[in-house]
């Protein structure tokens, strides 16, 4: 196990140039939501050079797969990179360290030349700010054979390590997108006001509906929106106005319910404006991240050898306060994201601090870090047994109380 971790740290480090390359090919192109084409293009090209063919997901042209094959049967770890940005503001959220790192890990298999149990994967996936692509993923059974999924995110000034969460905790909220339009009739505001039906009235309701029962949801709740459709000039009323909500908590189910009652809220500003309502949503949002203290403590381990700052994990605080959907995948399979500083002073995620913070010299310093930590850990995963069966058991008893 140690001249294999040594020569995949060497074959890392001999990588370097070409992932920092890569960090900054995709953090100076930015692309949104699907539209990360020039990001897969790069991507693809530095496997290439290593004779590693990307497999392009059917009707998901931003979606890819890779694999590097051991010797025989054993687990299949899959590297989970991210490449997308966020509109306008660009890499704020750090994805192409995200990227780098799995990317990383992966090609490090390459140092072992075949000597190893199982399989590697790589899974490029898209659209995590928005629409959730590894839900899609999941959808199209692409994780159908795959054992464990391990990733990364760049996390301000400190690099946690999250091995010690009890049991029924979740390391992220579980998050739930919902649109709701409404429709009204058009009228002369100031001629003929008695006969229109404002649709803005019923978003203006809503929005107050919803401030009324704040006082009494749990204090991890979140609900934020906006309106996205205001009408189109003061005096005309309204016949079409939208709003566009995110909703989180920490647990899926409490989100459920908490999604029926904005929804009532919503059915209630329609009846008290006349107007007609439609909520669009999807099925699936983003669940809570399940943690593996497992997987945790054997990355801590890991990456205690190398050049970074461990920091202590906060006292009854678990994972971030925001959501993703890697939080799908790890109600599935065990999984965990190396969480890395990528600053020496707090960033605000989702901010042009943190946009700048994501192509820094120590961003780029420790993900090459968490790249070593990553691999180490999946091939410890892979050949030990024992090791591999306790991070499953974790996940069946985690997952028996959600």
């Amino acid at each position: 196990m140690k001249n294999k971790k040594n020569n995949i740290y060497t074959k890392i480090e001999e990588l370097k140039e070409d992932l920092l390359k890569l960090s900054h090919d995709i953090h100076s192109n930015p692309e949104i939501k699907w539209e990360e084409f020039l990001a897969v293009e790069n991507i693809s090209k530095l496997l290439n050079k290593y004779d590693i063919k990307t497999n392009i997901i059917k009707d998901l042209p931003t979606a890819f797969t890779a694999t590097i094959k051991g010797n025989s049967d054993g687990p299949v770890i899959a590297f989970l990179a991210e490449y997308d940005a966020l509109p306008d503001i660009g890499h704020a959220c750090g994805h192409n360290l995200i990227a780098i790192t799995n990317v990383g890990a992966f090609l490090g298999f390459l140092a072992l030349n075949g000597d190893f149990p199982g399989e590697v994967r790589l899974i490029g996936t898209p659209a995590e700010e928005a629409d959730g692509g590894k839900i899609t993923l999941l959808e199209k059974k692409i994780f159908e054979d795959i054992d464990i999924s391990l990733s990364s995110h760049g996390s301000s000034h400190e690099t946690i390590f999250w091995d010690s969460v009890p049991m029924g905790e979740g390391m992220s909220l579980a998050e739930f997108p919902i649109i709701y339009e409404f429709y009204g009739k058009a009228s002369h505001a100031a001629a003929s006001p008695e006969k229109g039906l404002n649709a803005l009235n019923a978003v203006l309701h809503l929005f107050s509906g919803i401030d009324s029962i704040r006082q009494h949801v749990t204090d991890d709740v979140r609900i934020h929106g906006i309106i996205t459709e205001g009408g189109k000039a003061p005096n005309i009323v309204p016949d079409f106005c939208a709003a566009d909500f995110l909703i989180r908590s920490k647990s899926t189910s409490y989100l459920e319910d908490l999604r029926n009652k904005i929804n009532n809220i919503a059915q209630g500003a329609a009846l008290m404006t006349g107007t007609e309502l439609k909520i669009i949503t999807t099925d699936i949002g983003y669940k809570d991240v399940i943690p593996n203290t497992t997987i945790a403590g054997i990355g801590k381990n890991m990456i205690d050898e190398m050049d970074i700052i461990l920091d202590p994990q906060p006292p009854n605080k678990y994972g971030s306060g925001g959501g993703t959907d890697f939080g799908n995948i790890s109600h599935v399979m065990p999984s965990y994201a190396f969480n890395f500083a990528v600053s020496q002073t707090p960033v605000t995620g989702h901010s042009p601090d943190m946009e700048k913070a994501s192509i820094s010299d120590l961003a780029h310093k420790n993900s090459i870090c968490v790249s070593k930590a990553m691999a180490s850990t999946a091939l410890l995963l892979i050949e030990d047994e024992s090791i591999y069966n306790k991070v499953q058991t974790e996940f069946k008893n985690r997952m028996k109380l959600v």
